[in-house]
């Protein structure tokens, strides 16, 4: 398997086939005097921020600490949670919403949306 064809920057998709962002980075488990073997997939903008200079992936750190609703800037995925490798995504066996890829969402869900008027729980 070619990793860089095969694997990064690849649609994640959850069991359910639901989007979850990226393969953003690759990583690799190294033993000694045998072949390196994937270890996990990483996601989150700070990874691929990284590829492109580590000084960019440290200011958006910095920012990320200061006002993002995500606890970590990377996510990891253990390659033994890849179910399917397909030439437009890879399934991984997790459910989306129960990741740090849907942080974001769920925070303007229970912070904005929940709060228009018509959105469901409130009693006007």
């Amino acid at each position: 398997m070619d990793l860089v064809r095969d694997v990064l920057d690849k649609q994640l998709v959850d069991r359910e086939g639901t989007p979850m962002g990226r393969a953003d980075g690759v990583v690799l488990e190294l033993r000694g005097d045998l072949p390196p073997r994937v270890d996990a997939l990483e996601t989150g903008f700070a990874v691929l921020a990284e590829r492109l200079h580590p000084r960019l992936e440290e200011w958006l750190e910095k920012i990320r600490a200061r006002w993002s609703v995500r606890k970590t800037a990377r996510y990891r995925i253990p390659w033994s949670a890849v179910q399917e490798v397909d030439p437009h995504h890879l399934q991984i066996a997790v459910r989306a919403f129960d990741t740090p890829a849907y942080d974001w969402e769920r925070w303007l869900r229970d912070h904005v949306i929940r709060r228009l008027p018509g959105a469901g729980d409130d009693d006007s």
